[in-house]
């Protein structure tokens, strides 16, 4: 001690000796026998197993449970096999009954006197006479509606001059209905004292009088397959009621050439068959003043004397 009566750590009394323990115990690092002494495995789906059931990983899976569901697949798959093929022979038989269904009605109603023609019914004419249509058609009653060749009756019928067209159709179970359209004449022809009716094709169907107030053509060559004659027939064709109906005579020298005769024997130079429209709203226009010749052939500027 000091004078100062504080110690100095040389004074300080070590121990005698620093002992180590004598062993440090570590833990023990030996695996368990088995892992199963520490977790237990549990394995919901697997092969052989049922949910919950606990597997050790380390053993085989139970032969008989992976064969008994593979026993299991195959007879559903056979069992699938079968009812596809069940199904496609269901379908095969089907298809071939309602073939043999169809084919059967078709032969009752080819054969068959229950569809056979009792009716001909004849609609649209005014003119020709049913009984001469009926005729033309060479149909008999009491053939099977089904063989009746409707194109070759119709076709019987159009030789008929008057008829324009003609459609032949069955009306189950028992009706055959003729339906025509009658030709209209347009305008007449005269040819060694013969008047001749004309329509708008320019074909000639009936040697007869005119009916009141049909025009007449007045052309070299009429026909169908005149230029004249198509010409003077658009023109006719092509003007409202009120100037045709006024026409009493239609001269034509060439297709460009077109003089109409009125009935109140005033003339109208035409020209062409070319805006006839024009021409006519023009006419409509002109013959309201004096004269006896009006030219409407340029619609933009009559003239008229």
């Amino acid at each position: 001690m000091d004078p100062k009566g504080q110690s100095h750590p040389d004074d300080l009394t070590e121990p005698d000796d620093l002992t180590e323990p004598d062993d440090l115990t570590e833990p023990d690092q030996s695996e368990p026998d088995d892992l199963t002494d520490l977790v237990d495995v549990t394995v919901g789906g697997g092969i052989g197993s049922e949910p919950g059931d606990s597997v050790d990983p380390d053993e085989p899976v139970d032969s008989d449970r992976s064969g008994a569901v593979a026993r299991k697949a195959r007879r559903g798959a056979r069992a699938s096999r079968r009812a596809r093929g069940v199904s496609g022979l269901r379908l095969l038989l089907l298809t071939v009954g309602a073939i043999v269904v169809v084919i059967a009605l078709t032969a009752v109603a080819y054969f068959s006197p229950l569809m056979s023609v009792r009716t001909i019914e004849v609609t649209g004419n005014s003119i020709v006479q049913s009984a001469e249509i009926v005729a033309a058609a060479a149909l008999s009653k009491g053939e099977p509606l089904m063989q009746v060749d409707t194109a070759a009756a119709a076709q019987r019928v159009s030789m008929i001059p008057r008829v324009a067209t003609v459609r032949v159709k069955r009306e189950y179970p028992s009706t055959i209905t003729v339906s025509v359209v009658e030709r209209q004449p347009v305008v007449f022809t005269e040819r060694d004292g013969k008047r001749y009716l004309m329509d708008k094709l320019g074909f000639e169907f009936a040697q007869q009088d005119p009916p009141p107030g049909l025009a007449e053509l007045v052309t070299s060559n009429p026909g169908s397959g005149d230029p004249s004659t198509r010409a003077a027939l658009s023109v006719m064709t092509g003007v409202p009621a009120y100037v045709a109906d006024q026409v009493a005579r239609i001269e034509v020298t060439s297709p460009v050439n077109i003089v109409l005769q009125l009935k109140d024997n005033r003339t109208v130079v035409w020209g062409d068959d070319e805006r006839n429209g024009e021409k006519a709203e023009t006419l409509r226009h002109v013959l309201g003043q004096e004269g006896t010749e009006y030219n409407v052939s340029s619609p933009q500027n009559p003239t008229f004397k």
